[in-house]
């Protein structure tokens, strides 16, 4: 039977809780009152907070049967510490919530760190099914040869002839420009001196790192970006850019150096968590079929409250499923794709060593669990709708514009490997960043905001020159989401295309337009304002400009573009703008929602519009009462 709990840690023995939370007061009290789990939850938390005694927060435990429990700290000023309560599995104690776990390794580049991953690798090429073949893959365009393990690395470029054979790629965060200007690269003007060698002291920490990895886990070939694309040569970075679905893919595996903000930071970090932080050993007592003593162990870590939050119970590790979570590589846009893409990944994070492969999740300090969820590359699946396809091309976008870009210019090539993908899986065409099977619902994107996402709010612009038409998301800056409510579509799509700017057909565009039939209203914005909530946001108002609609008042509108200072110079109050109803669903039996585009028209075409923003319009009746007396007309977006 496991120790004791009280009303404040009850949920711990409960096999139908996973998640209790409590304050520190009610845990001091418990504490103060004997209860043996509290104490010991007690001296693990003063392991990450010494004057616990002196905070006023809430705690949050995280269980999941036969792992270490997940103890998360949260003070009211939003700070937050995390650490794991744990037993080896050799020396279990009378507490069953207190899982085994495995110690981490204090150096990455430990011996102990290197026959693991080559056990994860060899494991998965031999006995997973589910995993991709392993056989040697065409070589992308150059690759670095890092000669053969039995001699001193000698780094050259490699230009293959239609060469087959095994590489590792490596995703990495270039850091900030002024970091990113002093990293190696490979450029015209080096490209022959680097066919003969590579200076090994010009390389970064996370590239000699990442060159080390390759060779001890007996691979020749090594894939980096500033090195194996002309930097500086537009032509060259367009072509090799599209190429990104098949190097990542066809990778033997990937080396992701999760925990590096830049390339000083390397794979092989001298600050894990388990060696700056250490690991707090507390005697407790052992199952009471023996009567004696064990020891469970707190150990700090760095992942972030969200990122916990992320996890889930179905044998999914605490460390997430897809990556080392909540680390610098994780926030950079670029790298989605590329752990997207790959089939297996080794994942150097500020706690520990990471494995993900189709089959498995696994990591230094706990056994190797199912991989439940899909690894494979992102591509529709066939035995599901359209719309619901369409919906995961949402959710893709949705999570890789979350992330950061150095360069606005890359917002599509960074998702080109994915749309690539898409594109051979499904046989459709691609629209600056939408897909014409989705339209017209895909345009029902909007820019994220504080009053219905957690996503932090940020101010959103048009790109300096022509980028991609304003019917795309990406058109703007910053996170998107989209309305995927199921709807009755009302506007039919007539023609949309676009023509690429560059040599990669999923790069931004020189120009672009779609036609649509549909009902078109005239509307009135206005930044007028009368609400005295201090947790209003200052929206455009707009109201009906038909005649005998009274300049009825239909909604605040969604602006695509907002200003730091929290202005929309897309908006001007003088002018005439027009919604265009693409589809509706049901609020309630006598009301509707109407998703409408917030257009603007150009004066010198007729017909023609620009997108300003997007509007849902509650209404009180039918769809044919809002429409009363509106045509359909045919117009085209720019």
């Amino acid at each position: 039977m496991s120790a004791s709990t009280c009303e404040v840690c009850w949920g711990l023995n409960a096999s139908d809780t996973d998640r209790i939370s409590f304050e520190t007061e009610d845990l001091t009290v418990s504490v103060n009152n004997g209860c043996s789990s509290c104490k010991l939850l007690w001296k693990a938390l003063e392991h990450a907070i010494p004057n616990l005694s002196k905070e006023d927060g809430r705690v949050d435990l995280l269980q999941d049967d036969g792992r270490p429990l997940e103890v998360i700290y949260l003070d009211h000023e939003g700070s937050r510490k995390l650490l794991d309560i744990y037993c080896h599995s050799n020396s279990p104690t009378s507490y069953s919530w207190i899982g085994p776990s495995a110690e981490v390794s204090i150096d990455s580049s430990s011996n102990d760190c290197f026959a693991l991953a080559d056990g994860w690798i060899n494991d998965c090429i031999n006995n997973h099914k589910r995993c991709r073949d392993s056989s040697p893959q065409l070589l992308p365009t150059r690759v670095i040869d890092l000669g053969v393990a039995e001699q001193p690395p000698r780094l050259r470029l490699h230009i293959p002839q239609n060469e087959s054979a095994r590489y590792v790629a490596l995703s990495h965060c270039w850091g900030p420009p002024e970091k990113a200007t002093r990293t190696i690269k490979m450029t015209a003007d080096n490209l022959d001196q680097f066919q003969t060698e590579i200076p090994w002291n010009k390389l970064t920490k996370t590239f000699q790192d990442a060159v080390i990895i390759t060779r001890r886990l007996g691979i020749r070939y090594l894939w980096i970006d500033s090195l194996c694309i002309i930097q500086g040569d537009a032509q060259d970075w367009a072509i090799e850019a599209s190429k990104m679905t098949t190097v990542y893919a066809n990778a033997f595996f990937v080396i992701a150096a999760s925990g590096a903000a830049d390339g000083d930071g390397g794979c092989f970090l001298g600050s894990r968590a388990a060696s700056v932080e250490g690991v707090l050993p507390i005697e407790c007592s052992g199952p009471e079929a023996d009567g004696g003593k064990s020891t469970a162990y707190a150990r700090r870590n760095r992942r972030s409250y969200v990122d916990s939050r992320r996890t889930t119970r179905a044998a999914q590790s605490v460390h997430g499923w897809m990556t080392g979570l909540g680390q610098p590589l994780e926030k950079r846009a670029w790298t989605y794709q590329e752990e997207r893409l790959a089939s297996r990944i080794l994942y150097y994070t500020q706690d520990e060593l990471q494995w993900r492969c189709a089959t498995y999740n696994a990591c230094e300090c706990s056994p190797p669990s199912m991989n439940s969820l899909s690894t494979s590359a992102p591509a529709p699946d066939p035995s599901c709708t359209q719309d619901k396809n369409s919906e995961v091309w949402c959710r893709i976008v949705l999570a890789y514009t979350q992330r950061e870009l150095t360069f606005i210019s890359d917002r599509l090539p960074a998702l080109s490997g994915i749309a690539t993908y898409w594109e051979l899986s499904e046989n459709d065409t691609y629209c600056a960043g939408l897909w014409r099977r989705g339209l017209p619902q895909q345009l029902l994107w909007i820019r994220s905001h504080e009053m219905d996402t957690s996503i932090p709010v940020s101010s959103s612009k048009r790109h300096p020159e022509y980028y991609a038409p304003t019917w795309s998301w990406a058109s703007v800056t910053g996170a998107v989401d989209f309305i995927l409510d199921p709807l009755d579509l009302h506007a039919r799509i007539v023609e949309c295309t676009t023509e690429p700017s560059t040599a990669n057909r999923f790069g931004p565009v020189r120009s672009g337009h779609v036609t649509l039939i549909g009902f078109l209203i005239p509307v009135q914005a206005s930044m007028s304002w009368d609400c005295k909530s201090r947790w209003s946001k200052k929206m455009p108002r707009v109201t009906d400009s038909r005649a005998g609609r009274d300049n009825q008042y239909l909604g605040d509108m969604l602006p695509d573009i907002e200003t730091e200072t929290r202005e929309y110079p897309e908006i001007d109050g003088q002018e005439c703008y027009h919604l265009l109803a693409l589809g509706h669903n049901s609020v309630d039996t006598s009301t509707i929602s109407i998703k409408s585009l917030v257009l603007r028209e150009v004066q010198s075409v007729p017909n023609t519009y620009t997108r300003v923003g997007l509007l849902e319009v509650t209404h009180n009746g039918t769809l044919e009462t809002f429409l009363s007396g509106t045509q359909e007309t045919q117009i085209t977006i720019l």
